[in-house]
């Protein structure tokens, strides 16, 4: 007995969790090349239940593509697009790509929601497109946003990347806004790998949208293939000590955009059934956390929304994460607020606002895993090493 409680401290000190989910149904993977007609479209289209929707590489692909889109039919008389002050790098890359400049709003700390008054500020008459974002999968609520949008007639865009499955007030996250658009990548609700959604209600426009022809689509499957393999707890820390970019935020405008190959969309629709018993785990995992942090630590949220949680934000506070924690999958996340960004500084908009929400957010914020590697004692002891170490 007591060689074996030895062994299972042993493995146990060997594993290292990822931050995030990066598994999918083995079936998908194995049975994907031999089923290459998969409508994988109408099967997500009918998810949350929308008639039409356009398939990518990547959800940035889509998104500079709608931008350019609606730039074009507004015929270049507009050319900013407000984003959140805390944001994926992506997002701005795809408003560069689109060849549109960048102004940030600011983000409220205490919800990831975005700051009103700060948005109010940030429109202007150059003001195309607001992009507002789910982050985490935690649902924003929009509806001052639209309000305001539409009194300007500025398009609404949702950011629901990681909010695959979410819903507020029982509408589907994506739905909201006048386009929506979802990533399948490592790490998000859906975690296939590579690919993006785009749906929306103005489909004449999103019908336009022109797409690179695809490619066989072989060497992202092999990706996929090997983080099912390396993200098993007592492999994963070789892609972590490995210099492969694992979990890096990198603003880079010249990313590929074309469709989504055919055998990923076989993985992705053979993988979609596993989605909502994914969900469900990382509510679950949330629950726990959320029992374990006082109100100074935890991000609040609405009544009438049903997040996601890809992973589980915690308001910890500027130290840095130790390497306990991170062998545990605790991570920080974007490195900078947009606008304190340097690299992305050349592309902010001459009347960039200050977005002191989003700076804080940036300096304390870490996020805790909830993926299907992390059981119930696994949340509370990953809970308990946070506090000991942000006290």
């Amino acid at each position: 007995m007591s060689y074996q409680l030895s062994a299972g401290q042993f493995l146990n000190k060997l594993a290292w969790y990822p931050p995030a989910e990066t598994k999918i149904p083995l079936t998908a993977l194995s049975l994907a090349l031999f089923s290459l007609k998969d409508d994988f479209e109408e099967a997500l289209g009918n998810y949350p239940g929308v008639k039409h929707c356009v398939l990518a590489n990547s959800g940035r692909a889509l998104l500079a593509l709608v931008l350019e889109t609606l730039k074009k039919k507004d015929g270049g008389g507009r050319n900013e697009v407000l984003i959140p002050g805390y944001t994926c790098y992506s997002v701005a890359a795809s408003v560069v790509r689109a060849g549109l400049t960048i102004r940030a709003y600011d983000v409220n700390p205490t919800t990831l929601c975005p700051d009103i008054d700060s948005l109010n500020a940030a429109i202007t008459d150059d003001s195309l497109a607001i992009i507002v974002q789910h982050l985490f999968g935690l649902p924003s609520p929009i509806n001052d946003l639209k309000g305001i949008a539409k009194k300007k007639d500025i398009y609404v865009i949702e950011d629901a990347a990681q909010a695959l499955g979410g819903t507020l007030n029982g509408i589907p996250l994506g739905t909201l806004g006048d386009f929506g658009f979802y990533s399948f990548g490592r790490g998000k609700p859906l975690p296939v790998g590579s690919g993006g959604a785009l749906i929306g209600k103005h489909e004449d426009l999103i019908s336009e949208l022109e797409l690179n022809k695809r490619k066989a689509g072989l060497t992202p499957l092999l990706k996929t293939a090997m983080v099912q393999l390396f993200s098993w707890p007592m492999l994963y820390w070789l892609p972590e000590l490995l210099p492969l970019g694992l979990g890096e935020t990198v603003f880079d405008p010249r990313f590929e955009i074309s469709a989504m190959p055919d055998v990923m969309k076989s993985v992705a629709k053979r993988a979609l059934p596993a989605l909502e018993g994914l969900n469900r785990h990382r509510n679950k995992v949330a629950t726990i956390y959320r029992e374990a942090f006082d109100n100074s630590f935890l991000i609040q949220v609405s009544k009438e929304a049903n997040p996601v949680y890809t992973r589980f934000p915690v308001l910890a506070g500027p130290e840095k994460v130790n390497n306990e924690l991170k062998r545990s999958g605790v991570r920080r996340m974007y490195p900078n607020a947009i606008a304190d960004e340097e690299i992305i500084r050349p592309y902010l908009s001459p009347k960039q606002i200050n977005t002191p929400g989003a700076s804080t957010i940036a300096t304390n914020l870490i996020t805790l895993p909830t993926h299907m590697g992390i059981n119930v004692n696994l949340a509370k002891e990953i809970a308990q090493k946070v506090k000991a170490a942000y006290r």
